[in-house]
């Protein structure tokens, strides 16, 4: 047996929790001295109290853990209350963990105002180029990110690695936007694939060409997602610099793909269409 100061240290729980819980009828001594009114606990009751503390982390409360007590709900049920719980947790770090980043790459592009870098950007001619994909439009940018990972491990299997190339995503939007975007994802075309194909999720894939265009700005972007910000803006910076503007939707092709815990070593190719900026029309836009 224990006194209460000792079973705090092998319980891992405050004194001051252990006698409220004793208050309440929670969690009760094994014993109280009638005497001194020391309470005594044993090292059986552990499980009992982990219970408790179990259920206190996935947010119920007090009056919620003590019906389930009396109810006597299982390890099982518990277990898999965890679960559910570690899962939601999981996503909620990974969302700021990505909010983080994002920060992140912003506060890179403010520390470099006005420094011009040298992306190695380059100007080539994209030709026709048979694709097998489809359209959608996304709730949120993890979701597009999770439907490629999902895709490029198994669209493979089912169709044939060497018919696929290259992943490639296209932004069918006027602007960009982390929500309700509509992007086109898919593979660029060794072989053509004639037949349409249904994904678990219900989207079809359908082989269509992607026109050529005569013109386009290129870089590799090395990272995940948020390096996007530095591409981008040297993109911008570029295009004015040189006299260009963008000329239809924006490609990226994943030349290198990995694991989200290799984010890193990402590397995709973004393919700007650009023809010369008309300086007239700009000035006509701002009344001159």
């Amino acid at each position: 047996m224990f006194r209460i100061g000792e079973f705090s240290k092998i319980s891992q729980t405050p004194i001051t929790q252990l006698r409220y819980y004793d208050e309440i009828g929670l969690f009760q001594p094994e014993q109280i001295d009638k005497f001194t009114g020391y309470r005594y606990y044993s090292a059986t009751q552990l499980p009992d109290l982990n219970r408790i503390l179990a259920m206190k982390s996935l947010g119920l409360t007090l009056e919620q853990i003590q019906k389930l007590v009396v109810d006597q709900i299982s390890a099982d049920e518990i277990r898999g209350m965890l679960a559910l719980k570690k899962a939601q947790v999981e996503q909620e770090l990974r969302s700021q963990i990505e909010q983080l980043h994002h920060i992140e790459a912003r506060l890179k592009q403010v520390e470099k105002e006005g420094v011009m870098e040298n992306d190695d950007i380059i100007i080539k001619e994209l030709p026709i180029q048979p694709i097998y994909s489809y359209v959608h439009r996304y709730a949120d940018v993890r979701a597009a990110v999770q439907d490629r990972m999902a895709m490029t491990k198994l669209l493979p299997q089912k169709v044939g690695k060497k018919k696929l190339g290259y992943f490639l995503a296209i932004n069918h939007e006027d602007s960009f936007s982390f929500e309700n975007a509509k992007v086109e994802m898919g593979f660029l075309l060794n072989d053509t694939i004639e037949e349409p194909f249904e994904l678990s999720n219900g989207r079809t894939m359908t082989m269509r060409t992607l026109p050529r265009v005569e013109m386009a700005a290129c870089v590799a972007r090395i990272g995940g997602f948020e390096s996007n910000f530095d591409c981008y803006g040297n993109f911008g910076r570029w295009l004015e610099t040189n006299n260009y503007a963008i000329a239809g939707n924006i490609r990226e092709i994943f030349i290198k793909q990995v694991p989200m815990d290799r984010i890193d070593e990402l590397v995709c190719e973004i393919q700007v269409p650009i023809q010369p900026a008309d300086p007239q029309k700009f000035r006509s836009a701002i009344g001159f």
